[in-house]
């Protein structure tokens, strides 16, 4: 197994852990989403990232690390948005000081993190395979 299949693999289990436990917060507390941010929460957060570690796994792993960066940058900005700018319930400063309060938060700053590791990793190991691929074409030229 290389870097990319391992850091990959790595990035999505701790983000859909982290989810989880943001996602029991959000039901303890009763922070719920209006049905299209259910659905981009679905579908980019929950199942493009467990899409894209599966692609990894096989010849389409270039397809997998684009779907990686592309889902991982997406969950970034929907969180940063939702639990750090806009002013609502899902608000990090709108949740109660008890343990599901402290849960919300600190899995809210743990999903920006696994989502900034998984943009940034996504983005890192296409150059990098872009790179490799270039230095084999160049080789056969010469």
């Amino acid at each position: 197994m290389n870097r990319p299949v391992k850091y990959a693999t790595a990035i999505v289990v701790a983000h859909l852990l982290v989810n989880v436990a943001h996602g029991l917060a959000h039901r303890e507390l009763h922070v719920g989403l209006v049905p299209l941010d259910a659905t981009f929460v679905i579908v980019v957060i929950l199942i493009s990232p467990l899409l894209a570690m599966g692609l990894v796994w096989t010849a389409w792993k270039r397809l997998g690390l684009i779907l990686l960066s592309l889902s991982m940058f997406g969950s970034f900005l929907f969180g940063l948005y939702h639990h750090f700018l806009a002013m609502s319930s899902d608000h990090v400063h709108s949740q109660p000081q008890n343990a599901w309060g402290l849960t919300f938060v600190l899995t809210a700053y743990g999903l920006l993190i696994t989502e900034a590791m998984g943009t940034y990793g996504g983005i890192h190991f296409l150059r990098g395979a872009k790179v490799a691929s270039s230095k084999v074409a160049n080789s056969r030229t010469l």
